[in-house]
């Protein structure tokens, strides 16, 4: 059976996950609401490939985060 061209790369192709929305259901911080998503959204985020904005800002890491906030997760990508 033939490989399809990204599962020898799967880390690497994950990297920039699709347009998402999410909704905080606890208070946390950005950071804390980012690494509930998981480990490779974690990953992303501190590599700057992924972007974040809550209720249509972008907010540091440290900020808080109330219930019913809205957070828009989105990739970045750049390259030439």
């Amino acid at each position: 059976m033939r490989k399809r061209f990204f599962e020898d790369q799967l880390p690497y192709f994950w990297m920039y996950p699709s347009f998402t929305v999410r909704c905080v259901s606890e208070p946390s911080t950005l950071r804390e609401f980012i690494r509930s998503l998981g480990r490779d959204y974690l990953y992303a985020y501190d590599r700057r490939v992924l972007g974040v904005l809550v209720n249509n800002r972008r907010l540091w890491p440290s900020a808080k985060l109330k219930p019913g906030d809205e957070v828009l997760i989105f990739p970045v990508i750049a390259g030439g």
